[in-house]
């Protein structure tokens, strides 16, 4: 590997073409030197001041000469107009801004480079543009000039050294808002006519830095930070250093906002600055340890959010969010070891998943409770001190977590990090014995096992103790009769917990997390046959008049998916009574509650839907909370298509187009299936948003059976535009997998069209689609 100091780079835009000239510094002791470089068109190279020989060939630049201090590219490049990967233009209202997403190996398609994390060098650029354009980067602008030809040069500060991934630009017509009151600035850009909804997430931004400075005990290191809405946005934000990126409703939200966008926007805002210390200051140094940059920023951003908004319960916000999710992708034998090993670079894209994310942030908060909130904390600081503008691994972290704690965490995590799943523990009593077995939970029997390292905690009679249950079983036995016991405290444990009765299950008190996490673990249960339906009902019965948010969000979503699967109404009772208890409450957690078992309500019941549709005429004047529940129980009453279109082109506000993208979603009239996909189609749901629209049009039982035949017939087109639009398969990947619902009617056929377009980057999902499909089959069966 070459030890690269620097790269200098001017490019000079002409609408969305651009010429550049990088010159990049390095010492290397090669005959030959390989650079990615893709979709750029090479006009010449120098090698320390001599014109050289090259070849592009795939997407590599290769330079037949010994390079010992500078290399000199020109070259060619354009801001795609079709995907939104790379250098790309995110069109609004007719216009369009040139932007930049890099992660985790699209800086080649901006510049030659050398596209891997751990070649870290320092960047300063200068972009030339037509007057009246601002430009935007990672560092502030040095100075401003005019040149001779009416254009301007933006010339910017020279960043920290950092990889190729976090480099950005952005030229736009960008309104800003800005708080300078201390170090670092904080820079709001949005498009024209949105930067007022921005104030939120930089008060948000200005108390997060502070928890971080304070927590990691090093101080941000760039004089500004950018907060950049995109119109158009693959994921859901990038940590550029210093000019992080963020799709509309990740980021602008005010007033008028609901409770769930204002706690979306302030967790995102919150993921992508951990990652300014967690993955911009200390680097993985390969894709392997991507899950700890993903992980510790979902982690952090919990933790910040606890500090900052108590009254949102950030910790239950972290289960519900993250680990259930990550439960549950983790129980199909598609699942991977949190630390996956990437050969391809291609297979990156496939490790942005709940594994990466919500697996790695729950094992983190399941150490942190093992060793000490403070020793864990102690162990942060020491690591990213140590490696600091470098690169580190997995076990860098757990050796500075155990030398903190004093105590050896790393064979507990190795456990947790290189095997895939995740145990059942299985509480059976005999008198005064009390038996704890362990094997891995899997949702379909697939003969697979595993002996996990798990740091069991538990209340006996109220007495709290904790084990290390590294073995099959376990016996405890009590001097005194069993009166209560509890497993997995506070739900810290990433593991799931069948009592052998629900008597059991009962005996002992149990907090929020800890009824949120029971919940959840009799729903997989069920599914996995490890109970039966009447098992299932009977806990939901013990929660009817519940008055926990989460218990109350969770079992709402059990009783939507079972009405996506088989269009049958289960828990009516249960949901007319949450109606009933939280409509009165005023506290933002009720007030998620009651938008999530309305909003179901308004799918399940044509009824309480009639009601609801009354409100529509008011919809601008309506509650934020109840404006998705009324959009959808109009859909569903009048299935009115043409209205909420009109709205949904209408709206300026991505908030407010979603709402109209659910509520088009949930019409009944199969006659819209192919509207919609011409709407996907010529751009006009944005491609943001596809697979949303399509996931949303295949849970739909009204309409399921058209939404299936169009994506079977018309495969190749969806597959084309996918493709193109994300820059690579994953994105296909997700609409496989939300295939999984067409097969509830048909499995076989399904089973047989996903082996017959399978191809090697989507084997994986297609593989989880036709394992979810049979547990759905099975699950059919044994509902009343």
């Amino acid at each position: 590997m070459h030890n690269v100091e620097k790269y200098e780079i001017f490019l000079d835009f002409n609408g969305y073409d651009y010429q550049g000239i990088e010159k990049i510094y390095l010492t290397s002791n090669e005959e030959k030197l390989e650079l990615d470089s893709l979709n750029l068109e090479i006009e010449s190279v120098k090698s320390d001041g001599r014109e050289v020989k090259f070849e592009a060939k795939g997407e590599k630049l290769i330079i037949y000469d010994k390079v010992e201090r500078e290399l000199e590219v020109r070259f060619k490049g354009k801001a795609s107009r079709d995907s939104i990967l790379g250098i790309y233009v995110a069109p609004y209202n007719g216009k369009g801004m040139i932007t930049t997403q890099f992660e985790a190996i699209y800086a080649r398609r901006f510049i030659p480079c050398f596209d891997h994390p751990a070649m870290k060098a320092r960047f300063r650029l200068s972009v030339r543009v037509e007057k009246g354009l601002k430009v935007i980067s990672n560092m502030p602008v040095e100075k401003i000039e005019e040149d001779a030809n009416g254009k301007v040069i933006y010339h910017f500060q020279e960043t920290p050294r950092m990889s190729t991934y976090l480099l950005y630009l952005g030229i736009d017509d960008f309104e800003e808002i800005a708080d300078d009151s201390k170090r670092p600035t904080i820079i709001l850009a949005t498009v024209p006519g949105k930067s007022k909804r921005g104030l939120f997430a930089i008060n948000v931004a200005r108390k997060v830095i502070e928890f971080y400075e304070k927590y990691f005990e090093i101080p941000y290191q760039l004089p500004k930070v950018h907060l950049i809405q995109v119109p158009e946005f693959a994921a859901g934000a990038m940590e550029n250093w210093g000019a992080i990126t963020f799709r509309e409703t990740a980021l602008l939200a005010d007033d008028s906002s609901s409770v769930y966008q204002k706690f979306r926007v302030a967790e995102v805002v919150a993921h992508e600055l951990a990652h300014q210390w967690f993955g911009n200051l200390v680097t993985l140094k390969w894709w392997d340890d991507l899950w700890l940059n993903e992980s510790f920023a979902t982690f952090m951003s919990f933790k910040s959010l606890k500090y900052l908004f108590p009254q949102w319960d950030s910790e239950g916000h972290l289960i519900y969010g993250e680990t259930l999710s990550a439960l549950e992708d983790d129980s199909l034998t598609t699942t991977h070891p949190i630390e996956a090993h990437v050969r391809d670079p291609y297979e990156i894209e496939q490790m942005f998943d709940n594994i990466s994310y919500g697996k790695g942030a729950s094992i983190l908060r399941m150490i942190e409770a093992y060793v000490g909130e403070e020793n864990f904390r102690r162990g942060v600081v020491n690591y990213l001190n140590s490696f600091k503008f470098g690169n580190a691994e997995g076990k860098d972290l757990w050796d500075s977590i155990s030398k903190a704690a004093g105590q050896n965490i790393g064979e507990i995590m190795a456990d947790w990090i290189t095997k895939p799943g995740y145990p059942v523990i299985f509480v059976n009593t005999y008198g005064n014995s009390i038996r704890f077995s362990q094997e891995r939970f899997m949702l379909l029997d697939s003969g697979l096992n595993e002996i996990y390292k798990i740091p069991l905690t538990y209340e006996i009679n109220g007495k709290f103790s904790t084990l290390l249950l590294d073995k099959e079983s376990t016996e405890i036995r009590l001097e005194e009769g069993l009166k209560s016991i509890k497993v997995n405290v506070n739900r810290t444990g990433f593991y799931r917990v069948l009592y052998d009765s629900l008597d059991l299950a009962f005996s002992s008190k149990h907090n929020v997390y800890e009824e949120l996490g029971l919940v959840n673990d009799y729903w997989n249960f069920l599914l996995a046959d490890l109970i039966d339906a009447r098992t299932y009902f009977d806990l939901l019965n013990r929660f009817t008049n519940t008055s926990n948010s989460f218990v109350s969000r969770e079992i709402t979503s059990q009783l939507l998916t079972l009405y996506y699967l088989f269009k049958k109404h289960y828990g009516k009772d249960f949901l007319v009574n949450q109606v009933k208890i939280f409509r009165k409450f005023n506290d933002d957690l009720g007030k998620l509650a009651y938008s999530a078992v309305i909003n179901a309500l308004a799918t399940m019941d044509e009824e309480f839907a009639l009601g609801l549709s009354t409100l529509f005429d008011q919809y601008e004047n309506i509650d934020s909370n109840m404006k998705e529940a009324v959009a959808i129980a109009y859909a569903v009453t009048t299935n009115d298509f043409n209205t909420l279109l009109e709205k949904y082109k209408k709206y300026t506000i991505d908030e407010e187009k979603n709402r109209m993208l659910s509520a088009i979603s949930s019409l009944r009239d199969p006659s819209i299936v192919n509207k919609v996909f011409s709407l996907i189609f010529n751009r006009t749901i944005k491609a943001q948003d596809t697979r949303f629209v399509i996931s949303s049009l295949v849970h739909n039982p009204h309409i399921r059976e058209e939404v299936c035949g169009y994506l079977m017939n018309n495969f190749d087109e969806v597959k084309k535009f996918i493709n193109t639009v994300y820059g690579g398969p994953w994105g296909l990947g997700s609409i496989v997998r939300s295939m999984s619902f067409c097969g509830v009617d048909r499995p076989k056929e399904i089973i047989d069209f996903l082996e017959k377009v399978k191809f090697k980057e989507i084997e994986r999902p297609i593989k989880e689609s036709e394992e979810r499909i049979k547990i759905y089959s099975r699950l059919k069966k044994k509902m009343p």
